[in-house]
């Protein structure tokens, strides 16, 4: 089963780099352009203390490749259990997007909420759209493959 997970990221590798480059550009235009607020800087709790905009724009790039990455592993897992598991992928992946818009309402400011909806949204749709497509098409070998494992 592990070989089969490291089969579809090598294959979705490229397209896990461009969505990363898209939340880089995405994050750098709305913090670094445009003066957004970032998130409160997750090691300063007791603090107010904002993510540093350059920072936040790099970390932007790591995190959203580790997180399709993850997604990646989640829609070969689907395959074991359905027979659509574009469709169950990306209703989740929606039903994230608004969750995660909900709760980035407790971010900082409001300018911040707003900048990371933006961001997910930048990350998000494209993912969405993208990652299906640059998943191996091999519905019916990797299945049986992840049956008998």
């Amino acid at each position: 089963m592990f070989a089969v997970h490291l089969t579809v990221l090598k294959a979705s590798i490229k397209t896990l780099l461009l969505i990363g480059m898209f939340a880089t550009a995405g994050a750098g235009v709305l913090t670094m352009g445009v003066g957004m607020d970032t998130p409160w800087a997750p090691w300063e709790r007791q603090s107010r203390t904002m993510f540093p905009p350059v920072l936040f724009t790099l970390a932007s790039f790591v995190a959203t490749v580790a997180f399709c990455a993850t997604t990646v592993v989640f829609h070969t897992l689907l395959k074991m259990v359905t027979n659509n598991p574009d469709k169950w992928w990306r209703a989740s992946g929606v039903l994230f997007l608004v969750a995660y818009g909900m709760f980035s309402f407790g971010s900082g400011t409001v300018e911040a909420a707003i900048m990371l909806n933006l961001l997910h949204l930048i990350v998000g749709l494209p993912a969405l759209t993208l990652l299906p497509r640059a998943f191996p098409n091999q519905r019916n070998s990797s299945s049986s493959h992840l049956a008998v494992t």
